[in-house]
């Protein structure tokens, strides 16, 4: 019975030593002097399962997501940067056409009143060489009583073509006679400005 008694402590004692061993051990571990997961590998923590939630994005995603919409500003701001230059672009190209236009306009305007002013000379020089050649064929005394009526600036026109008619005719020109026909003022004033005109008058009566 004694015996039996010895063997009960001795086994008392062994359970409380190895229990007294593992309080030591995991207060070791505890305080990080050992690590416990290197002796006892059951120990070991497993990385927690992790739920996909497919409707719910993942922080990589979220991070992958929010990068694409920072690029999509970007984009966007280039976008309308370029959208505007290219209407200051447009503006001033409809600018440069209005004044293109304007000055197509103003050539046009300008080529009318040459082709007017080229018909109104042309007409003119036919109306005096038609006065001139009438001038010729009259009898002196009444042709310079027509031209009495006439501007100083007809007169000196006509008197100028029957002086070219004359010569490319080769006959002598009876303008300086005519001249004698008329009032000694007028006479005057008609050879003055002759003298220093160098252009035809306006129109012919």
């Amino acid at each position: 019975m004694a015996s039996l008694t010895d063997k009960a402590r001795s086994v008392y004692l062994l359970l409380l030593i190895l229990f007294l061993v593992a309080i030591a051990f995991f207060m070791f571990d505890y305080f990080q002097l050992v690590n416990a997961e290197e002796y006892l590998p059951f120990l070991k923590k497993k990385p927690a399962a992790v739920n996909h939630d497919l409707e719910s994005p993942t922080e990589l995603e979220k991070l992958e997501f929010q990068k694409a919409m920072e690029r999509l500003d970007e984009e966007k701001d280039e976008i309308e940067k370029a959208r505007t230059k290219l209407l200051a672009e447009r503006e001033k190209l409809n600018t440069e056409l209005e004044k293109l236009e304007q000055l197509r306009e103003g050539i046009k305007m300008k080529e009318k009143e040459i082709e007017v002013r080229r018909l109104e000379a042309n007409s003119r020089e036919e109306k005096v060489k038609e006065m001139a050649n009438k001038v010729a064929n009259m009898p002196p005394e009444s042709s310079v009583k027509m031209l009495e009526n006439w501007t100083d600036e007809d007169i000196i026109d006509v008197f100028k073509q029957m002086d070219k008619d004359a010569q490319e005719e080769g006959r002598q020109t009876i303008t300086t006679y005519l001249l004698t026909l008329f009032g000694p003022e007028r006479r005057a004033v008609i050879t003055s400005k002759w003298l220093e005109s160098g252009q035809a008058g306006e129109t012919i009566y």
